[in-house]
């Protein structure tokens, strides 16, 4: 365990003193969680696999100060193998300690990941407060969730009001997303940079209520602040949605929908040529998000195997859109991809600039059986298409190729931004530990090729050399204590 590791913890350890010392129960636990990676990033059959190694270390304590307080401490240390905080040209970080043949010693990567405290029936009501640092996962992950997959993972820091009682909870969320130059923000500065409206918050607001239809009702309303990706003009945004998930005879489902509306500044819209707006002023948001699951488990055929049928929608941006002023890409607010868009992470982007935001139609299906205790096998095959049509909105095609040609292709870009398929086999190696397998391979297509230089090695121009598959397999160890 790294050096800095191990004093972080120390001085959170003294820090805590005066707590613990006094707290009726406190527990410590952790995690280590190697990972081998190697892929071919930019599709490119030519070119040889990048192989890489990262970890993940955590270090917890949960905190039992009495029957209404506690808090939870949760150190991390992330990062690849043979980097630290000293960095190349290109961003990424190499582990390197003095000058000249000196030790490796200057390693500097740990942090608090969660840092929160809780207070039950806080002031004598029914709500149960959490507040400071904090992973915020609501509904499955589909919105708000902690990407667990990601060795840093995503935290929030946010205040939690939680009531629940009988079959129903309600829960208000506070997210400080963006602090706006507050370190040196003083009384005297009355600019613009230090004002409050260039923050950037989220409000939400859940309720769930069990029982019906074999499951949960959830409604979910989120209010977007984000002024400051405009310098203050209009980007104030809402999210409205509903989820049903349950247990119907012998099958498992989930259905949900979202809407947003709002605003959208014009120069956070990616390069959409808005006939009606400057850039600094903001265009009316209209977007929209819907997925449906559909899955049966055998449990009386061989090997215990489950289908699932998985179709997502999410709305994009056409020539009618830019012409009325209207931004029609939904935005998932947090990145939460991984978990359903395809293990590979060709889409990861919160606001669909990975499709060029022409939206995301994922069509789907998942099997998982067990050949034997211990072990879990998974295949998922994703057909990846755009929800607008290229060939029928010339603005949008110029915009998202950006003087690019596709190779194979004239101007007929269809929808198809090709397909991919995830192997998984986990294997329970014990109760502490758990070992991982994955292999993933994509498919490309000339509309995917043509959009997304950003996925290959370098940000390379799209060709007929990166227009070939791409391959992608791993290993990781994780121990849990």
């Amino acid at each position: 365990m790294k050096k800095n590791f191990l004093i972080a913890a120390a001085s959170v350890g003294l820090m805590l003193g005066a707590v613990i010392a006094e707290a009726a129960d406190v527990a410590f636990s952790g995690q280590f969680r190697p990972r081998m990676q190697t892929r071919n990033h930019d599709f490119n059959e030519n070119t040889q696999m990048h192989t890489f190694f990262e970890t993940r270390v955590r270090l917890n304590a949960n905190v039992k100060a009495n029957d209404q307080v506690g808090a939870f401490i949760q150190l991390q240390s992330v990062g690849n193998w043979g980097f630290d905080s000293s960095s190349n040209s290109d961003g990424t970080r190499f582990a390197v300690g003095g000058a000249g043949t000196q030790a490796s010693d200057q390693l500097d990567d740990v942090g608090l990941h969660q840092a929160y405290m809780t207070i039950k029936n806080f002031y004598g009501s029914t709500f149960d407060l959490k507040i400071g640092r904090q992973e915020v996962v609501i509904d499955g992950h589909r919105l708000f969730g902690h990407t667990g997959w990601t060795s840093g993972a995503q935290t929030n820091d946010a205040l939690r009001l939680t009531h629940a009682g009988g079959n129903h909870a309600l829960n208000y969320t506070f997210i400080k997303g963006r602090e706006e130059a507050a370190s040196v923000a003083t009384a005297a500065d009355t600019g613009s940079a230090h004002n409050d409206d260039n923050d950037y918050n989220m409000h939400i607001i859940h309720a769930s209520t069990q029982g019906i239809m074999g499951g949960a009702l959830s409604g979910i309303f989120v209010l977007t602040d984000d002024n400051n990706s405009n310098g203050g003009m209009g980007n104030e945004w809402y999210t409205l949605g509903a989820r049903q998930k349950g247990k119907l005879g012998a099958l498992d489902y989930r259905v949900e929908y979202y809407h947003q509306f709002g605003d959208a500044c014009a120069d956070a819209c990616g390069t959409y040529a808005y006939t009606t707006e400057t850039l600094d002023s903001s265009v009316e948001r209209d977007a929209s998000m819907f997925g449906i699951r559909l899955g049966k488990t055998f449990k009386n055929a061989t090997y215990s195997p489950t289908v699932t049928l998985w179709y997502d929608y999410l709305s994009g941006t056409d020539d009618a859109d830019v012409t009325a002023g209207d931004y029609a890409t939904f935005d998932t607010i947090q990145d939460t991809g991984h978990k359903f868009y395809g293990f590979m992470d060709l889409f990861l982007a919160r606001n669909g600039a990975k499709e060029n935001r022409l939206g995301l139609q994922d069509i789907a299906i998942k099997t998982k059986f067990s050949p034997k205790a211990g072990w879990t096998f998974k295949a998922d095959y994703h057909k990846f298409l755009t929800d607008v049509d290229l060939s029928s909105n010339t603005t949008i095609a110029a915009i998202a190729m950006n003087s690019r040609t596709a190779p194979g292709t004239a101007t007929d870009w269809s929808k198809d931004l090709g397909s991919e398929i995830d192997l998984t086999l986990v294997h329970k190696y014990n109760s502490s530990v758990k070992v991982v397998y994955g292999y993933s391979h994509y498919w490309n297509s000339a509309l995917f090729a043509a959009t997304n230089p950003a996925n290959k090695l370098g940000n390379g121009t799209a060709s007929n050399e990166n227009n070939d598959g791409s391959d992608w397999a791993y290993m990781m160890i994780d121990m849990k204590f």
